[in-house]
């Protein structure tokens, strides 16, 4: 279902060499390719070694220093992309009536809710319900948008 309200995060991406023009999930169901262009709702895969948080994960900016290789650039593999998550619905109540100020057992769907992170973490999280890829971003413009802030 298409929402009626979005808003604009930013979502870095994996690539394969083997399956060019696809973007893949860092980290949680890592092997589904992710389409640009169409409305993905974000499914509940508990992963071992990550916390239980349902929803796509995307930042208020291209921006994600943990994930950065010792050298401090980032992996060539990965590319940032801008999304839209829908905004229909608000859950941040629900979430800051958790002690852990996230939601553990449900999808936010319809909408999302803010998580904060460190700062080298992206500083605050997007957890949303439904992700659509718009564009994948070159490295001059997340430099450009990074600098804007």
């Amino acid at each position: 279902m298409r929402p009626k309200k979005t808003i604009k995060a930013y979502k870095l991406f994996r690539t394969l060499k083997s399956r060019p023009g696809e973007l893949f999930p860092l980290f949680i169901d890592k092997s589904s390719a992710v389409p640009v262009g169409e409305w993905i709702p974000a499914q509940f895969v508990p992963t071992k070694g990550y916390a239980n948080r349902p929803g796509w994960h995307a930042g208020l900016l291209p921006s994600a220093d943990h994930l950065l290789k010792k050298d401090g650039r980032m992996s060539s593999d990965r590319v940032w992309a801008e999304v839209e998550i829908p905004a229909d619905i608000d859950w941040q109540p629900i979430a800051d009536r958790q002690t852990t100020r996230d939601i553990r057992d449900q999808v936010p769907t319809g909408g999302y809710y803010r998580f904060k992170r460190p700062g080298n973490q992206g500083g605050t999280w997007i957890i949303g319900g439904a992700l659509k890829v718009n564009r994948v971003l070159t490295e001059t413009e997340v430099n450009q948008i990074l600098n804007r802030r």
